[in-house]
């Protein structure tokens, strides 16, 4: 597949610090469950592999703890357990960390994210979870539908409700 414009490998090593293909948004997805989501390639974001997880006590299920990376503690969260979805097994040791310092939030994947640049905008947003629906900034459809989040609402409303 050959892309027009400046940008022809899509290998990791090529899309660093890269955010757009042939003038469209770069953006990469995700399963939680059956939801299907997105970030905006701009984010920052890492996976980590085999980092221990500090856990807190008196904490809903959904949240597995703290990990400490690079000096800043970041909360980790288990979606699937959150949303109701059946919980990933331990064989599942990905963490998606998504933002940086202060704002990074982590959270476990099956497997690595998938780049997405062929996606056209929705303009509805469907029933969905009702734990989700009032987070969703846009929908995209491409081979399925995705959902991008207002990643920074979403995340301080589970914080509230890890110190409530």
């Amino acid at each position: 597949m050959e892309l027009e414009g400046e940008l022809t490998d899509l290998s990791l090593d090529n899309l660093l610090n890269k955010s757009k293909v042939n003038g469209k948004d770069l953006r990469y997805g995700f399963q939680i469950g059956n939801l299907n989501l997105i970030y905006d390639a701009k984010i920052a974001c890492e996976l980590l592999k085999d980092i221990i997880i500090y856990s807190v006590p008196n904490t809903p299920k959904w949240m597995l703890g703290l990990i400490n990376l690079r000096g800043n503690l970041v909360p980790v969260f288990d979606l699937e357990n959150y949303f109701g979805f059946e919980p990933l097994e331990n064989k599942y040791p990905l963490l998606l960390v998504l933002g940086k310092r202060e704002k990074a939030v982590a959270f476990r994947v099956k497997a690595y994210p998938e780049l997405l640049n062929d996606l056209v905008k929705e303009e509805f947003i469907p029933k969905l979870i009702p734990k989700i629906e009032n987070h969703i900034l846009v929908v995209y459809r491409g081979k399925k539908l995705w959902l991008e989040l207002d990643k920074e609402k979403f995340f301080s409303t589970l914080g509230k409700m890890v110190c409530d």
